[in-house]
């Protein structure tokens, strides 16, 4: 019968120490440092009725860039999900790193956009977008969502 000695116990705990502190663990972040910009129309209304606040659902467009230094892996495309609602999509970014969603159904008094790039190799970080009525049948957009 083996006995484990003081020795081999304490080589054994150092051996285990040494492997758990190789495996340190670290924060996810995103796969690729670009963002997701809009201006202050970044959504907009085609044909806005004569009021916003009498007919609340619309098909918005979205407009944005998608800047940053990294290289856009070519499969990368910009996703959009409504958080408030079922509106939802995916599109190419063009050359020139702009991005256009057209028809996107939503309530302009209640919504919210999700909106982040993602590739096979990864994704960026969320963005959240909103539009506020401005006058009769205007919008203007800001980041972040109330």
């Amino acid at each position: 019968m083996v006995v484990p000695t003081t020795r081999s116990s304490l080589g054994l705990i150092a051996l285990v120490a040494m492997l758990a502190s190789a495996c340190a663990t670290h924060e996810a972040g995103p796969a690729f440092r670009r963002a997701v910009l809009f201006g202050d129309r970044g959504i907009s209304l085609p044909l806005p009725p004569p009021s916003l606040v009498d007919a609340p659902e619309q098909d918005v467009d979205l407009e944005g860039t998608v800047e940053g230094d990294d290289l856009l892996p070519a499969d990368a495309r910009v996703h959009v999900e409504d958080l408030e609602g079922d509106a939802s999509a995916i599109v190419t970014i063009g050359p020139d790193d702009r991005f256009t969603v057209e028809g996107l159904r939503i309530d302009v008094t209640r919504h919210c956009f999700e909106v982040w790039v993602a590739s096979a190799s990864g994704e960026s970080e969320h963005v959240f977008v909103q539009a506020a009525i401005e006058g009769a049948n205007g919008l203007r957009t800001h980041v972040g969502c109330d």
